[in-house]
């Protein structure tokens, strides 16, 4: 069986209903989503982009839930 990649299993973590949206305000976005054991704050912030508190050095499951949820308003 062919294994997940982070995408995937991002858009499995939120069916399966494991990301929680905790606050949006603007550009502030503040989550928590379990993954496999642990849960990891996650969000994104104008100075510090999209971020994860995994040990992930690039966007991880949990972001791609997040992001699979988030729009980003463009200013008018």
């Amino acid at each position: 069986m062919p294994r997940e990649d982070a995408r995937t299993k991002g858009v499995r973590y939120l069916a399966e209903g494991r990301l929680i949206v905790e606050a949006v305000e603007g550009d502030f976005v503040l989550a928590r989503c379990r993954g496999n054991g642990a849960i990891y704050a996650c969000g994104h912030t104008p100075r510090r982009g999209w971020w994860c508190d995994c040990a992930a050095k690039t966007h991880c499951s949990h972001l791609w839930a997040l992001m699979t949820v988030t729009v980003r308003r463009r200013n008018a």
